[in-house]
């Protein structure tokens, strides 16, 4: 409880709009510089890229279940897709594998001026793609035809979201949740569907550099990255616009089997 109304109190000294975020530290666990982070509910795992090939999958209590080296020379930013996972080496090239690495196609760019991709999503509902460059301080929506849908700029916002890292999108509530590192603001900015700024949230009390994001939508839990920290932290959580809140989607994994350290088949 001490640490939901520190981060209330927080994101008021942020100047962040009067709605707040729920979020609650639930846990953290130790992760070797996590930067990039997706949740695959086939698996109720957790992906992790760390800006090597080396990508991991945990259960969500931190233990290891399996791993795969990438055909990219690093992998700085994943997403999770109909087929498997969307790579990005954080240069602006991607990359569809499986779930055991193997490549699903050839390297590719989304568009030309997407080269510093620290945050990647993929939306199953409309099939674009949310992407955090970093360098122009923008969080892109753009379509498989490199059609941009929006854009949200960081230096126009109040405050200012200046390194923007990890971006996801909750798929109950629809808000789009980004993470500002530690050379800005180290805080969690979330928008509404068109774009909106709802609030801003300082992650300091439970990282340090947050780089990563994720959700578990089964659970209304969402992840974080801390880069620097080397961990993972894991909140409950409910958007701040109460009246938009959903239903949890239902379980379609069984925890259990990760508990064990087998994956279910």
């Amino acid at each position: 409880m001490t640490k939901f109304f520190s981060a209330l109190c927080v994101a008021a000294l942020l100047g962040s709009p009067a709605a707040a975020i729920e979020l609650n530290l639930v846990r953290t666990f130790d992760a070797d510089g996590p930067s990039g982070l997706t949740y695959d509910r086939t698996y109720c795992g957790l992906w992790i890229a760390n800006e090597t090939r080396t990508v991991r999958m945990t259960d969500p209590w931190g233990n290891e279940v399996r791993s795969f080296e990438a055909p990219l020379h690093r992998v700085d930013a994943i997403a999770l897709t109909d087929e498997g996972l969307l790579l990005s080496d954080g240069s602006g090239l991607y990359q569809n594998v499986d779930r055991d690495g193997r490549p699903l196609s050839e390297p590719f760019r989304l568009s030309p001026a997407l080269r510093d991709t620290d945050g990647l999503y993929f939306d199953g509902a409309t099939r674009d793609y949310w992407v955090a460059d970093d360098t122009a301080a923008e969080i892109v929506q753009i379509g498989q035809d490199g059609v941009t849908r929006q854009r949200l700029i960081g230096y126009m916002m109040q405050p200012q979201l200046m390194e923007p890292q990890g971006v996801t999108v909750d798929p109950v509530h629809g808000t789009v949740l980004v993470v500002d590192d530690a050379d800005a603001t180290d805080s969690l900015f979330e928008f509404s569907p068109d774009g909106t700024l709802m609030s801003v949230t300082s992650l300091d009390f439970a990282g340090y550099d947050a780089e990563g994001i994720t959700v578990n939508a089964e659970g209304s839990q969402i992840f974080v990255a801390f880069d620097d920290g080397h961990t993972v932290a894991v909140f409950d959580y409910a958007p701040s616009a109460m009246a938009q809140m959903g239903e949890p989607l239902p379980s379609s994994c069984v925890i259990s089997a990760l508990e064990s350290g087998q994956p279910p088949v």
